[in-house]
Parts: C-alpha cells; structure tokens; sequence
C-alpha cells in the first residue's frame, strides 16, 4: 500500500517528503517497529515519541505522524512526515485503511455496558450462527473466528502474537491482552475475519477503548448498552469520575447506526443525555427494552425453569412491543433476562426468527461466565469473572437456582483498582453466600494483605446488617483455597470460584502466572478422584 491510498479519508498536513513510498505496518512503540512502517508518535504521561523521530526513521520509517512540530534535522528528506490534529484519533483511521476498511465489509454488532457485555456477544454471535451466517467475536473469551487458511496471509499475526489458542466446531481463539484491543490489532482480527469468509463480528466495547479511540472510525451496524454501574470502572487507573465513564459508553452508542438502550438502568435518563441521535448525516434509530411499560421491546412473566435430564436451571419470558415472543435461555437469574432481551431486540431487527434464536440461547456455553466446570453428580463446580459487588450479588442469586445444599463462594478483589468493588464483594458474599473464602486474585502492585482486608471489612458489614456472624475464612494462595473448598464439600454443595472467569493467568507486581481456575478444579478433582 502507497502513503497516499493510507492517507486518503485522513485531515492531514504533508510536512516534508512524498506520497509514493511501500508502506508495510503501521506501530506506535518505538521497541516493536520494523523497516517499512508508519510511525504514529504519541504524547504519554512519562513519555512523548514526538521526541525520538530521528531513531524511528534512522530504524527504517517510511512515514512519520505527528501532531505537533519535531526537530527533523535527523530525519532524511526522503522519510514521509505529516501532521495531524490529534494522533491517538488518527491511529485507527490509520488502522483501519491499512487493513483495507474491514467492518464495511461486516455487519457488525458492538455491546458496551458495566456488565453483561460477555454474555451478551456470546448470545448474539450463537444466535448469528444458528442462522447460518459466518460470525467472528471479539472480546474478554478473545478473538473467535472460522479456522481459515486465508487468516495467514494478514500481516500483523506475528507482531500481535495471533496464535490460535483453542479450536471448537471449526472456530479458532486467539488471546488478547484487552477485552478491546488496540486498533491495529482489532482492524487486523476483523481483517482476518473477511479473509476467513465471516459476514458478521460481534464486538465487546469497553469503556477504557472509547477514551483511547481503540475503535475509532469503526461505525456500527447495531450497538447494545446493557447497564451502567456506579464504583465499577472510576480510579487513577481507569476513568477519572462516572461522567467520563458515562459519556465513554455513550460514545460507542454515537458510532452505531442503530442503538438499543436498557430503559429499566437507573442511570439512563442521565446515560441518554450523552447519546446524540444523529450520526454524521444519517438519522440514527434509537430503541428502548426492559420490563418498562413505556420500552419498545418489552419483557415479561419471568420464570425460573429447572430441566431435569440436564441438571441445569434456565429462565423464560415473553416479549411484547415492537415483537410478540416467547425466549427461552439455559442459564439462570434475572440479569441473564436482560442480555437475552437485549440481543432479541438485534435479533428480530435482522430478521431471525424467535426458533432459530431461541435454538442457540438453549443451548448457551460461555466460558467463565456462569460456568459449571466440574460436576460429579454429587457436587457441582462453576467458574465466573465476577468481579464487583453487583455482578457478585446476580451470580450468587443466579446459582441459588440450582438449589444448593450450601453455596460455598471462593474469590478475591482486584488490585490497583476501585476500592468499593471490595467492600462490596465482601458483603454481597457474606449475604448470599453460605461459606465466604477469601484469596487472591489479579492483585497486580497492591499487598494482598490490603486488599483481603477491605473485602472482610465488608464481610463484616454485612454482619452488623444481618444481626449475625457469617462462615469465612482467608486463605491468600489461590490454589490453595481451590484445592480446601474442593476437600471440604458435601453432598449438594456448589462451589463457585468468582474473579478471573476464562483467565489463564494471576498477576502480581506486574507479572502474569499462568493459572486457570477451570482447569486447575479438573486437575485437582482427578487427582483427589473426585471424578470418579
């Protein structure tokens, strides 16, 4: 690709050099540039790249973005610099015309929200698949897509370290370091999503992507906002204040041709003040659900079923409004009520009929969320990502449905994070739970020591609301309070362990542990010959 076919939907300023030069990646980390890039120099809180355009282009450059003046007394005229009003903006523009504009080519589907946004791309890409369209995902399971020859011929697989890390029923997964990635990496995936022959890409969008413009210049098809959380999210490491978390969600809303809104969210009316209804020149549709009479897709009748020949609790409900159907899901709890309604609005405004989607939300496997990882008949095990008070308080009220003799909750808080979500853990645990064990989980740069300590200082405020004492105990070594939970259960117990969800990997002081729950309660079963 030539600078001027990279440069062509892109404000820019040509400071010195031509338009003609090959380029052959695009990086904005001076360690990972290779001959033949574009280097997009970003300002940093330790470090401006502005500074350094000498050694990017003496380390083989052929374009250099800036958006500021730089001393180019070291750069040869015959490297490429331009200027533009704000380069983290540019960067996925960038991105996205160097991998050839992929989402044009894809219907897409974005979720944003505090939770639900897992699930919900889960549900929305088995309802796509059901109906026969090729469908790749990306979010927190990682990049899912068809297992294709052709996905080897994208550039970037070896810079991204694209390598599949699962296959099932003919769909491979490859990690990501983020729920949304950064945009080169994200525009690669959708890329390699076209060339593997997808139609469709179902993409989880964080908050944090939006204040970074990871998926700038990507207009969507249909965006979801599921809900919006108070405390999740706010911090020196994330946003700023819940209004700066707000407009972040609504943000990916103003990139969507057609949004889809949860009326029954406290937060809405204030959530909506930051949804435009126009996107460039097209009018955008704005639809509304939840149990709100005045919502345009509207639930009902909730019920709670059990199905015996499969041990497993599921819910239905009705839908009225905008559509008349029954939906059917097989996993339990009222929040799970809401990401089916959501993806049923999508659903019926693509023309899938209620059959086809109910056929895939009957059938719902999601790895850490919700996830009985272990079952030997006499106890069960699930894995999950909970990992705030609110999402602690709905798994927890979810898996009663399973009708546990005792509900035994192993988890932790994570580090250099929102100290409420601790306290709240703490309490939503010790409230729901019948046993509370308190370990590790991401503890990143903060002392365990910190973090356990506000997790049972709400421990104990739940005791001093429910006029008793509560079962817990702190074991800090993760295994090891897997491996006590596994020896102490009884017959009827479920063990859930919450936090990490379909994480391979602990951090601590900034290094990653490879450690999967789901696979370490197998190993430790079988060793222990639980399973058999």
């Amino acid at each position: 690709m030539k600078i001027r076919d990279l440069l062509e939907r892109i404000p820019y300023t040509l400071v010195q050099g031509g338009l003609d030069a090959e380029v052959t990646g695009l990086c904005h980390d001076n360690r990972k540039l290779l001959p033949g890039d574009v280097f997009i120099c970003f300002r940093g809180f330790r470090f401006d790249s502005h500074a350094i355009v000498g050694d990017v282009a003496a380390a083989g450059a052929v374009l250099i973005v800036t958006e500021q003046e730089v001393d180019l007394s070291s750069v040869p005229e015959s490297v490429t610099v331009i200027r533009v009003e704000d380069t983290r903006r540019a960067n996925p523009l960038l991105a996205a015309a160097f991998y050839g504009h992929p989402a044009e080519r894809l219907t897409t589907v974005a979720v944003t929200g505090t939770k639900g946004k897992t699930t919900s791309t889960h549900m929305m890409a088995d309802i796509l698949r059901a109906a026969g369209c090729k469908t790749g995902t990306i979010g927190s399971s990682g990049a899912v897509l068809p297992d294709a020859p052709e996905t080897a011929a994208i550039h970037g697989a070896e810079r991204f370290h694209a390598i599949p890390c699962a296959e099932t029923s003919g769909y491979v997964t490859y990690k990501l370091s983020n729920t949304t990635p950064d945009a080169m990496e994200l525009q690669m995936y959708l890329a390699m999503m076209v060339a593997a022959g997808c139609t469709h890409a179902v993409i989880e969008v964080s908050s944090q992507a939006m204040k970074q413009h990871r998926a700038g210049g990507i207009t969507f098809d249909y965006g979801i906002w599921t809900n919006i959380e108070t405390g999740d999210h706010i911090g020196p490491n994330e946003h700023k204040d819940f209004d700066e978390y707000m407009r972040c969600k609504a943000a990916m809303l103003n990139q969507s041709r057609i949004g889809f809104v949860n009326l029954d969210d406290p937060y809405v009316e204030s959530f909506l003040r930051y949804v435009k209804l126009a996107n460039s020149s097209e009018v955008k549709q704005l639809y509304t659900y939840g149990q709100n009479p005045d919502a345009d897709y509207r639930s009902s009748d909730l019920q709670s079923v059990y199905d015996e020949a499969s041990r497993r609790p599921g819910i239905r409900f009705r839908v009225d409004g905008l559509c008349r159907r029954e939906v059917a899901v097989n996993i339990p709890g009222h929040f799970t009520m809401y990401n089916a309604l959501a993806v049923t609005c999508v659903a019926h405004q693509m023309g899938i009929d209620s059959e086809t989607a109910n056929r895939a939300l009957t059938h719902m496997k999601i790895p850490g969320r919700m996830d009985i990882v272990f079952d030997n008949g006499h106890f069960r095990v699930c894995v999950d990502s909970a990992h705030s008070g609110y999402s602690t308080r709905n798994h927890l009220q979810g898996l009663r449905e399973y009708h546990p003799r005792r509900l035994v909750c192993v988890f932790g808080a994570g580090g250099n994070r929102a100290v409420a979500r601790r306290f709240e853990m703490g309490e939503a645990s010790a409230e729901l739970a019948d046993i509370s064990i308190v370990t590790s989980e991401h503890n990143r740069f903060e002392p365990f020591e910190r973090i356990s300590a506000d997790i049972v200082t709400g421990i104990h405020r739940a005791e001093e609301a429910l006029g008793r004492s509560v079962d817990y105990l702190v074991i800090p070594d993760r295994k090891e309070a897997i491996r006590y939970a596994l020896t102490h259960a009884e017959e009827g117990d479920v063990i859930t362990i919450l936090g990490l969800g379909s994480d391979t990997y602990q951090e601590e002081n900034g290094v990653k542990h490879y450690h999967s729950d789901a696979k370490f309660v197998r190993q430790t079963a079988h060793e222990l010959g639980m399973d058999r």
